[in-house]
């Protein structure tokens, strides 16, 4: 595994170094890219199954290289981070996220990651607990004469109304249903075949919701900027690093717009998928109920007492494993790379399936069933593959906001728990889109009532 410094290669030497990687002809210029779109999970396991564990595909006119295993989240994570763009990885949607936590590679990255790291310690997550708590409790009563409840929509609007209070000590009721619309409309955008500035076309409208977002967040930045709150957004108005460096407004709004999109949408995709589960699997629904309902007899919730509930903290991790928001992790190389015995070009798209990896039998025994016993197990063999489970990535562009997305998923499940019980029909199956984020197609309909 080496990579060595050869200037970018002209497109003859790098076709040559492409042609000799197993992959399958496809389609000119559209490729494999509607397989891959419309089921790509499926694609993909067939692909590495004929190839290997390194194989090339066409995605949307591209060329683009797969690496599968734990040796490949080790490459491409961590070993040869320095010699990956991440901001190039994700090129497609720089104009939707443009200048957000991660479109942003080497020092430029690690100085703005510095900054922002101050709005995610100890002390401003113990004070967003503080903010969201009584917000948890005060959504979650509007279920009380609800019968049928639909998750992923119900769990997206949960987490932005959340995302009001937590960003902008704002309740965002009056213009929830504008700024959601908004986030759907760039997310969608960011998987659409034309990416092309037509009026009305997917790509059109997902520019025009960056747009609103960026127009709503600079209204609320200058007000901000006079008066610091102790919201996430006073806290990068006043972040700084060990030099003193501070964010401008533009950067706040772009750091902004991409938090509340991963804040928003993988936290409901998380949050439908454990409800999911415990749907499927109703014996540890009642263990993490008992477990909840123990711990609100003896203990007062809050910051430093929420570790107590580890039985719905291994379900958390486990619900990760089997339903990682990003099915992928991509990239794009600056140099030439060799991994496996095969040489991949600079200025080549590349990624690693953090899915695959999470449903391997050699890591994660009985892949397919839901145990998160098994990460209370020292000698599960997940142990010895530390980079074998990556649902919030790796090395320098490990999520920044992980312990606030799983303070938050754990908040609202303890919640519910003490409140409702819930189940699907006898035989359902969830069947998921898994890009851009895994989500249930039919959105999660369960049958909910009060315990």
């Amino acid at each position: 595994m080496l990579a060595t410094q050869n200037p970018m290669p002209d497109s003859k030497s790098k076709q040559a170094q492409l042609s000799l990687i197993p992959g399958d002809a496809s389609l000119p210029i559209i490729g494999n890219t509607l397989s891959f779109l419309n089921r790509p999970v499926q694609f993909l396991e067939e692909m590495q199954k004929k190839h290997g564990n390194v194989f090339k595909t066409r995605i949307l006119a591209k060329p683009v290289i797969f690496l599968v295993g734990t040796e490949a989240n080790k490459f491409l994570l961590v070993e040869q981070a320095k010699y990956m763009s991440n901001q190039k990885g994700w090129e497609s949607i720089d104009e939707l996220f443009h200048d957000g936590l991660m479109l942003r590679d080497g020092e430029n990255h690690q100085h703005h990651r510095g900054i922002m790291l101050s709005a995610f310690r100890k002390e401003p997550l113990r004070g967003y607990m503080d903010v969201m708590l009584p917000k948890i409790k005060e959504y979650l009563f509007r279920w009380q004469n609800t019968s049928k409840l639909t998750v992923f929509p119900e769990m997206k609007k949960l987490t932005l109304f959340l995302a009001g209070k937590v960003f902008f000590g704002l309740d965002l009721a009056k213009d929830l249903e504008k700024i959601n619309k908004a986030i759907i409309q760039v997310v969608k955008a960011s998987t659409t075949l034309l990416p092309f500035k037509i009026p009305f076309t997917t790509y059109w409208h997902g520019i025009q919701g960056r747009k609103v977002l960026a127009s709503y967040f600079g209204k609320i930045l200058a007000e901000r900027r006079k008066n610091p709150t102790e919201d996430m957004l006073g806290k990068l108005c006043t972040a700084e690093n060990e030099e003193g460096d501070k964010l401008s407004d533009e950067d706040i709004i772009n750091h902004l717009i991409f938090l509340l999109m991963a804040a928003h949408d993988t936290t409901a995709s998380t949050l439908t998928s454990l409800f999911y589960e415990l749907a499927k699997n109703p014996e540890w629904q009642t263990k993490l109920r008992q477990e909840s309902l123990d711990f609100d007899k003896n203990h007062s919730l809050n910051f430093d007492t929420l570790s107590l509930l580890q039985g719905l903290d291994l379900a958390i991790k486990e619900t990760l494993r089997m339903h990682t928001p990003l099915i992928m992790i991509p990239r794009r190389t600056t140099e030439r790379l060799e991994f496996e015995g095969h040489s991949i070009p600079a200025d080549t798209d590349i990624a690693v399936l953090v899915h695959h990896n999470h449903y391997d039998t050699e890591i994660f025994k009985d892949a397919e069933a839901f145990d998160p016993d098994r990460f209370a197990d020292p000698r599960s063999e997940h142990k010895k593959c530390p980079h074998g489970y990556a649902p919030f990535g790796g090395g320098k562009h490990h999520c920044l906001g992980f312990s606030f997305a799983e303070m938050q998923i754990k908040l609202v499940m303890h919640n519910v728990l003490t409140q409702y019980q819930w189940s699907v029909p006898a035989g359902y199956q969830a069947v998921y889109k898994h890009i851009p984020i895994q989500e249930p197609k039919d959105g999660l309909p369960i049958h909910l009532s009060k315990i």
